[in-house]
């Protein structure tokens, strides 16, 4: 069916088995629409669209704490980076604040300092987020660039204007930590 331009749009994505993001298929779309559509107001249309899946990667670098394991540190790091991006915990169109999740970092036992990562940080940020978008290693096909100062304004990253949403899609692989010293 052709879009009502003068309808609300209404945006929708799916999870798979394995509680990744993924575009529903066109009978769920005309399902929900006959469904909104016997209880919307009379004057209002609606038109169910799909939202765009921006995968995304997490570099950061950390100081460890003496007397602190630094593997295990860098492991807590990355799994409590994990859990802040757990797919659950966003929404369409939802910013990433940098300083957030350097903060949830620093926050780690062990951790002395967050260091902004040096290569591929044009803006300096704490953390540097980086497009995920091959195909052929399991990614969706969207295109984003995190160098655009359209796109990261003060340490914060903001999605495409088009309905999107940010997800780490593979985290055992698409978060990388590096220790780059140790403080007393």
């Amino acid at each position: 069916t052709e879009a009502n331009p003068l309808a609300l749009n209404m945006y929708v994505l799916g999870y798979t088995a394995t509680n990744k993001l993924t575009l529903v298929n066109s009978l769920v779309k005309q399902n929900l629409a006959r469904y909104l559509g016997e209880t919307r107001v009379l004057t209002d249309a609606i038109n169910v669209k799909d939202a765009y899946i921006i995968n995304i990667g997490v570099k950061y670098s950390i100081l460890v704490s003496r007397n602190f394991n630094k593997s295990e540190v860098l492991l807590r790091a990355t799994k409590a980076i994990q859990d802040h991006f757990r797919i659950e915990k966003w929404q369409i169109n939802q910013p990433i604040v940098t300083t957030d999740v350097a903060n949830i970092i620093s926050d780690v036992e062990g951790v002395a300092g967050v260091v902004p990562p040096k290569t591929d940080n044009p803006f300096n940020l704490p953390v540097v987020i980086e497009n995920k978008w091959n195909t052929a290693k399991g990614y969706n096909e969207v295109l984003y660039d995190f160098t655009d100062p359209t796109v990261v304004k003060n340490g914060v990253i903001y999605p495409a204007k088009d309905p999107s949403i940010f997800e780490i899609k593979f985290p055992n692989v698409d978060i990388e930590g590096k220790i780059v010293g140790d403080v007393y």
